[in-house]
């Protein structure tokens, strides 16, 4: 475990594994820290991968550049990542919703640097209007300490499935208030940047080679299966997949669909 000087700030990276081993990078979605891959980090390491899962901006241990930011920002301090952790092996990035945003530009910047992608619950769009609209209320209200039990709530919907919320109700309580322990002028000026003013690469996927995975939760209302058809349709070496009984945190809700498509992404991976 180590903090990592990027241009986005220090960022907390929770690192397992050796050296020599082919590295797997995690970044996880917005309102969850590097826990969120606690399901996959086992299997990956027993299936003889290192894990560095980060904290983002604004999240975690990462206090995050207090002031707005770009999805290819957030790429060059994955890349930094990398170099500071000696990793020049190609690496195969995860990415939940905010990573999923990430990752494609990592393979853009640098696409050497990348073997593989697995992403869940991401678009490569910019938010529709209506969107933009709703994530600059939610900054509004995040910045009113009183109404933190009601944003919290908000989120958590957001995040779970309703069944999620019923069957694991601690996880949901741990994501509503989780965001309370962060730094909060940063921490709004990261929502902002990930949620209203990230732009589109929808159009230059097709520039991106790389064998991709991406995961979509059925009963995501948050970004809808219909932004992951999208990013597969232009990648050309994707496959595309839709968990039931999933919302917005394939990996953290699903983990029995999850990992058995990661590890067999990865030994596909390999044979090829």
């Amino acid at each position: 475990m180590a903090t990592v000087n990027t241009i986005l700030g220090p960022l907390y990276v929770d690192g397992q594994g050796e050296p020599d081993q082919p590295t797997a990078l995690l970044w996880p979605s917005l309102f969850t820290d590097h826990s969120m891959w606690r399901h996959q980090i086992v299997p990956l390491r027993e299936a003889g991968w290192q894990t560095l899962a980060l904290d983002p901006p604004g999240h975690g241990r990462s206090l995050g550049p207090g002031r707005g930011f770009t999805m290819d920002e957030c790429a060059q301090a994955a890349i930094q990542v990398l170099d500071a952790n000696d990793v020049r092996a190609p690496v195969v990035v995860f990415g939940t919703s905010w990573g999923g945003f990430v990752a494609p530009r990592i393979a853009m910047l640098t696409p050497k640097r990348l073997s593989g992608m697995v992403l869940f619950n991401t678009s490569a769009e910019r938010g529709t209007p209506v969107e933009r609209i709703r994530a600059t209320l939610l900054t509004k209200l995040l910045a009113i300490g009183a109404l933190d039990k009601v944003t919290g709530r908000m989120i958590v919907s957001g995040l779970l499935a309703p069944e999620t919320q019923r069957r694991e109700p601690e996880l949901g309580a741990d994501l509503a208030d989780q965001f309370l322990t962060w730094d909060r002028r940063r921490f709004i000026a990261t929502v902002r940047s990930v949620l209203v003013d990230r732009a589109s690469v929808l159009d230059a996927l097709s520039d991106v080679k790389l064998p991709a995975l991406i995961v979509s939760g059925r009963e995501d209302h948050t970004l809808p299966s219909f932004h992951g058809q999208r990013m597969a349709q232009k990648l050309p070496n994707a496959r595309y997949i839709e968990a039931s009984g999933a919302a917005h945190l394939v990996p953290l809700e699903a983990p029995d669909q999850a990992n058995p498509l990661i590890l067999d992404f990865l030994r596909d991976l390999a044979r090829a």
